[in-house]
């Protein structure tokens, strides 16, 4: 038995990539735009855009090649990560 639900492989291609100041989201073949905090990848919150616009998409993942690194769609989609990722602390005032 697979730990991976069963994803269906053309809804879910990634179709697009966009950012805004605090997401990454990846625009799914289904119309579905999927999000995550730029926090949950340092790595592609510190690149610059010209990086960040630099992507590959695949079946089930967008890859940068420039930073050697990806996300994968099936991971985002079902919240499956291996880190614990911890929200960063507000600043007070």
């Amino acid at each position: 038995m697979s730990d991976y639900p069963n994803i269906h492989e053309t809804r879910n291609r990634p179709t697009g990539v966009r950012f805004s100041d605090e997401y990454v989201f990846i625009d799914l073949a289904d119309g579905r735009a999927i999000g995550m905090p730029l926090y949950f990848f340092p790595w592609l919150r510190d690149a610059s855009d010209d990086e960040r616009n630099d992507c590959q998409l695949y079946p089930f993942s967008v890859y940068w090649r420039n930073l050697d690194e990806g996300i994968d769609i099936i991971a985002m989609v079902s919240g499956m990560y291996v880190k614990e990722m911890h929200r960063p602390e507000a600043a007070t005032t």
